[in-house]
């Protein structure tokens, strides 16, 4: 099976077809391949998904959770509000938590992930950094971003860089 096929089939006389994701890029193709050997049997594992903002991590974290049928944490629903990257740290990692100790992995996308999980404790057992070739992310955030970038590295620590244009 792939990326593009349907699964069709019946349950109690009801013929049903699962719908595939409707977006996904080609560059998706490559994260799934890496992905499967780690998430093979679906074991306790952090797959961080970091970037700019504007860069496609939701989209694609979307795409992972629905693809392996796994949890995603959109830290952003986690930041408080006017207060920059001041996120509910509690919350994020009881849900980290709750999943690693089933175990089942949890994707975890966001802006500046790899301070956050520091500030948790916590690390990637698998790091994604999503670049977008057309928006380097936004002014204002700018700043912040240089200096999280100089600090943690997130491109040049990754396990995988995908180069996304949209």
């Amino acid at each position: 099976m792939h990326l593009g096929d349907a699964f069709s089939g019946s349950f109690s006389g009801v013929y049903f077809t699962l719908a595939t994701m409707p977006i996904r890029p080609l560059e998706y193709e490559q994260v799934v391949e890496a992905l499967t050997p780690i998430l093979q049997n679906l074991p306790g594992k952090v797959v961080a998904i970091d970037g700019r903002d504007g860069s496609g991590k939701t989209t694609l974290g979307r795409f992972l959770a629905w693809y392996f049928n796994v949890s995603l944490i959109e830290t952003d629903l986690f930041l408080f509000d006017g207060e920059g990257f001041s996120y509910r740290l509690e919350e994020i990692n009881h849900i980290i938590g709750i999943r690693l100790s089933k175990p089942r992995p949890v994707i975890v996308e966001g802006v500046g992930l790899l301070s956050l999980l520091s500030q948790l404790g916590r690390s990637a057992d698998f790091l994604i950094y999503a670049k977008n070739q057309k928006f380097s992310g936004s002014e204002a955030l700018s700043h912040d971003l240089r200096a999280y970038e100089n600090l943690h590295q997130p491109e040049t620590v990754a396990n995988l860089v995908l180069e996304l244009v949209h």
